[in-house]
């Protein structure tokens, strides 16, 4: 009897520490939501690269207090609703594209000056520096949006067509080239003779593939991850604009975090970028990059009096499209963008 009684002491001691236990609530994990257009392969897109990259590390820094969950392919929507979602905090992280940008800040079309930067040195210098940190401030200044970074699309804009092979200004005429809904995208093409037509990421290789646009305008890994090739014929090298990407995050959801936490999501946000220039730059460059295209399209690489002769008709039309439509401010910027470029040509001997 002295056991029985012994044991449902010891019970009843249990199950008030049980109780007590149970009464203490037990923290609920923060959900930070990524989403992003490209494919959700990461070997074959940079976005997807670095948003593994960051869902690891923040995960992993945190001990699981942040739980990363990512959104490919424009699963939750095209980018308009994206941004919108974004603001709202019904996503915490987008990896927005130049439209995306510039359906909340204009002043994006600043940094379509074709044939602007030479190479990947000095775009890297160029939005790694000062003048991505005076870009980052004017984005969260106008659109209270933070920029964590400035991650590029896989590279530099090369024409893809169904007509023929551009050599010369004269090869644009009569062709209808697909661009996002950028005003100043829409100009470029108009000053080459061409017609432009924005059309959604998720309708491009249909509309290639039906007509309703004859070519468009992308790096090469985005002409790749999206299979392109299949329905376009024609690839001239141009580079004429560089892609950048945008790593944003919702200022409330970021105000919400510990000091810690802010420290680790801005430090993954920065590999992130890094991992995803990566693995464009070894994509690119193996058998699956430039020579899968190479078999499967007829491929024109300019030389640089050619590309100057593209770059003097398309230059001042882009110049006198920013002082038209953004004003002395756009004009302003512009030419910071311009001064940035000359430094980092200075500081690699250009």
């Amino acid at each position: 009897m002295r056991n029985f009684f012994g044991k449902l002491v010891l019970l009843s001691f249990i199950m008030m520490i049980g109780l007590t236990f149970a009464a203490i609530p037990v923290s609920a994990k923060i959900i930070c939501k990524v989403a992003h257009v490209d494919p959700g392969d990461p070997f074959m897109s940079p976005d997807q690269a670095g948003a593994i990259v960051f869902k690891s590390m923040v995960e992993t820094a945190t001990n699981g207090e942040i739980e990363v969950q990512i959104f490919p392919a424009s699963v939750l929507g095209k980018e308009r609703e994206s941004m919108e979602m974004l603001k709202n905090n019904l996503i915490q992280v987008y990896i927005a594209t130049v439209g995306g940008m510039a359906s909340v800040y204009p002043l994006i079309g600043i940094l379509d000056l074709p044939f602007a930067i030479p190479n990947f040195s000095v775009a890297y210098e160029v939005f790694d520096g000062w003048f991505g940190d005076k870009l980052k401030k004017s984005i969260f200044d106008k659109t209270g949006i933070r920029c964590l970074e400035v991650t590029d699309q896989s590279g530099f804009f090369h024409f893809t067509n169904n007509k023929r092979l551009i050599r010369t200004p004269e090869d644009f005429k009569g062709i209808k080239f697909r661009t996002m809904a950028l005003p100043s995208h829409i100009a470029f093409f108009k000053a080459l003779g061409s017609s432009a037509i924005p059309i959604s990421w998720a309708e491009v290789y249909t509309s290639l593939q039906t007509g309703v646009a004859d070519g468009q305008h992308n790096p090469t890994v985005v002409i790749l991850s999206g299979k392109l090739y299949e329905v376009q014929k024609y690839l001239t090298l141009t580079g004429h604009l560089w892609s950048t990407h945008w790593f944003l995050m919702n200022e409330g959801w970021f105000k919400s975090l510990t000091d810690e936490q802010k420290k680790i999501v801005t430090d993954a946000a920065r590999t992130a970028k890094v991992a995803g220039r990566g693995i464009t730059r070894i994509y690119e460059s193996s058998e699956k990059g430039l020579p899968f295209l190479e078999k499967n399209m007829k491929v024109y690489q300019p030389s640089i009096k050619e590309k100057e002769g593209f770059a003097s008709i398309t230059i001042p039309t882009m110049k006198s499209f920013i002082k038209e439509n953004l004003g002395e401010e756009g004009v302003a910027l512009q030419r910071d963008f311009l001064k940035a470029i000359e430094d980092a040509k200075k500081k690699f001997g250009y």
